[in-house]
């Protein structure tokens, strides 16, 4: 049962957001931001708990949704992650809500609830979405997830502005914009994964350390 979200999620509402999140002309790089590649990588690495608010968008040829953004990650000394992941429709219509423990997810749309320890095939099985949901608690850190994720920064910051990876054996892109100090953390605010024909924009108005 595919769900289409766009029954909740009016396109003239996406467009608009849109218009806010355009890729701008390149501003010179705020030097107060400049931080070497090592240091940064293991300040994130060892960021383990944060939270996230702002609004996602997905785009595809034939297809435009988006939500509100509510994601709450925290990964302990053991390595066991649990996190809590809303997507909320205009006028508070809650469109998705995860919880996931130790690798256990449970994912409730349209009031009913699925269990699986395959979040990725989960939440597309029903949406239709295809989501990075491992990776992306690192891509959205600026960090690789998979060794073989290439980074590629800015000459002047030293902060990420692309990464590629063949995560699930396709290639995925993001690109990052609009970089805060966040806590003594340089995190980006503006976030454009690509896939295929698949666009996610990710526009984080609030990071929480």
């Amino acid at each position: 049962m595919i769900i289409r979200l766009q029954r909740l999620l009016p396109v003239t509402l996406l467009l608009l957001w849109l218009s806010g999140c355009a890729v701008q002309p390149p501003v010179p790089s705020d030097t107060s931001l400049t931080q070497e590649i090592s240091e940064r990588n293991q300040q994130l690495s060892a960021l383990n708990k944060w939270k996230i608010l702002g609004r996602i968008a997905f785009i595809q040829a034939n297809k435009r949704e988006s939500a509100s953004l509510n994601w709450l990650y925290e990964q302990d000394l053991q390595d066991n992650i649990s996190q809590r992941l809303d997507l909320t429709a205009p006028l508070g219509i809650n469109v998705l809500h995860l919880e996931s423990d130790n690798n256990r997810h449970i994912l409730e749309v349209d009031g009913e609830e699925y269990h699986s320890d395959d979040l990725d095939g989960l939440i597309y099985s029903l949406t239709g979405l295809t989501l990075p949901t491992r990776a992306l608690s690192y891509w959205l850190k600026g960090l690789a997830y998979l060794p073989q994720d290439k980074l590629s920064y800015d000459k002047v910051t030293r902060l990420p502005t692309r990464l590629t990876s063949l995560y699930d054996n396709r290639l995925w892109s993001v690109e990052y914009q609009n970089y805060q100090l966040v806590n003594q953390h340089r995190l980006a605010t503006k976030f454009s994964i690509t896939q295929a024909e698949l666009n996610i924009k990710i526009l984080v108005k609030k990071w929480t350390l």
